[in-house]
């Protein structure tokens, strides 16, 4: 976990206090780095909370940070990935499901 001179190695860097992986800058540009979502997959999510802008509802979908337009929080829908940014994805609306 720690090297000779006491820093933490390259993999104790990336575990927050609660044991999930967090990736850091460099492994996002390592091209071993895989996203918990693609570009065209569907998701049925619970909206959480609302972006700080106010345009995008927000919820999490593997830990992943995800926006999705037109929504609020405790909506249910099935949404579409159509972006997947530095540390977060957007998702578009496809259906509102029943509560």
């Amino acid at each position: 976990m720690s090297t000779a001179d006491g820093s933490l190695d390259d993999e104790s860097k990336n575990i927050h206090d609660h044991g999930r992986y967090f990736p850091t800058k460099e492994s996002m540009r390592d091209s071993s780095f895989q996203y918990p979502v693609r570009i065209g997959e569907e998701y049925d999510v619970n909206i959480l909370d609302m972006s700080r802008n106010g345009d995008s509802g927000v919820t999490r979908i593997r830990g992943l940070i995800t926006f999705v337009r037109g929504t609020k929080p405790d909506d249910r829908v099935k949404i579409k990935i159509i972006k997947i940014g530095r540390g977060y994805a957007r998702g578009q609306i496809i259906a509102y499901l029943d509560s």
